[in-house]
């Protein structure tokens, strides 16, 4: 019985370090992560604190354009900017913190860059 307790203890602690390090991935501290999207093809092995150190960052999604941008139109920064372009359906949020831009190949890319630092 204590063995299974201890058993317990431990898959507990183990998921509890996991989520906090997928809370970790999903924001940046500037700039928020599409909780629908997951990492492009290559963005795997990119570390939570990448995108944060300026490392470039694309997520996926097989939501629309139209229901990212509704997303990020109520929980991006009240600091950002909404930029779209006649005739294209991709958009665009200028924040503070650097841009996200969503667009449309093949599937929905959301990609994250952010401001560098001014020397």
């Amino acid at each position: 019985m204590k063995t299974q307790h201890l058993a317990a203890i431990a898959a507990t602690l183990a998921l509890g370090a996991m989520a906090t390090q997928a809370l970790a991935a999903q924001f940046d501290g500037k700039l928020p992560l599409y909780p629908r999207g997951h990492a492009a093809s290559g963005m795997q092995s990119i570390t939570a604190g990448a995108l944060a150190q300026g490392v470039p960052y694309q997520q996926v999604t097989t939501d629309s354009i139209h229901v990212v941008d509704a997303w990020y139109k109520a929980n991006a920064a009240k600091s950002c900017t909404r930029v779209t372009a006649a005739g294209n359906p991709a958009v665009q949020y200028r924040c503070p913190g650097g841009s996200i831009v969503i667009q449309l190949h093949g599937t929905t890319i959301i990609s994250f860059v952010t401001s560098f630092p001014n020397f």
